[in-house]
């Protein structure tokens, strides 16, 4: 069952756990036991759902990333974004210093 090009992870998420649903209450009708039917199915749901996954994380790691691009997109993103920190804390507890 292939993800179609416009349809999203849990659209196609949601029409792979229909289609195995179907297809397990079929091997019910066919009179296999319940037990060995849920666990094929939840193995095969498992295993469809964690594909793109690991398929994503596959292709992730074969490719080279450039750190410096990675680095200044991550300081233009989110730390460019922050509030300036007090560098320094003042007050009375800290002025008494030995």
């Amino acid at each position: 069952m292939r993800q179609h090009p416009d349809e999203s992870y849990e659209d196609w998420a949601k029409r792979a756990e229909m289609y195995e649903h179907g297809r397990a209450m079929q091997k019910i009708a066919e009179g296999n036991p319940i037990d060995k039917v849920l666990e094929e199915m939840s193995i095969r749901l498992v295993q469809k759902l964690l594909h793109p996954i690991y398929d994503s994380i596959h292709n992730t790691a074969t490719k080279k990333i450039d750190m410096e691009a990675s680095k200044k997109i991550y300081a233009e993103k989110y730390l460019n974004a922050r509030q300036p920190v007090a560098d320094h804390v003042e007050g009375e507890i800290f002025d008494n210093r030995e």
